[in-house]
């Protein structure tokens, strides 16, 4: 059954679901209007040439900043552990507030109910990952400009270059 569905049979009011481009997010959404956001199970865009394609690179987080509410957080569930270290490494750089980081979800018991609950396709096991990263994170005010990015670009490639 689709998420859709599901939220209209449930009588789930307080969602949203788009189908669009995420750099049309501030057409949907106010300023402050959100009070978190899910990515659950992106497309990690592995090569390097496409980082600036992964929807926890500061180029959309600059976006998501623009409709969070002060303080707002960004969940991001993923089976892919690269994925899962440049987000950490983005969140350090920029100087994010994490609240939660495990590499290995569904190992903890005592984890919130919102995190017991799987995805569609993370149900099916597609990726049969055996692990769910997870990270809970806030944005501080401001979040550092492009002109970090290079920074962080230079920081993707020696860790390229060292593996």
């Amino acid at each position: 059954m689709g998420r859709c569905k599901k939220a209209i049979q449930n009588n789930i009011s307080n969602v949203a679901f788009l189908r669009a481009q995420i750099e049309q997010l501030t057409q949907y959404f106010a300023k402050d209007e959100v009070d978190e956001i899910w990515i659950t199970f992106p497309d990690p865009q592995l090569r390097f040439s496409k980082a600036k394609k992964r929807l926890t690179h500061p180029r959309f987080l600059r976006t998501y900043q623009q409709v969070l509410k002060p303080g707002g957080k960004i969940h991001l569930k993923t089976d892919s552990p690269d994925l899962y270290r440049f987000t950490k490494e983005v969140l350090t750089m920029y100087n994010c507030n994490v609240i939660a980081d495990t590499d290995d979800l569904y190992q903890q018991e005592d984890r919130a109910e919102e995190l017991k609950l799987k995805t569609h396709y993370e149900a099916l096991d597609i990726a049969q990952s055996s692990r769910i990263h997870y990270l809970c994170f806030t944005l501080p005010e401001p979040l550092a400009g492009p002109e970090m990015d290079e920074q962080l670009k230079e920081a993707i490639r020696y860790e390229l270059d060292r593996g």
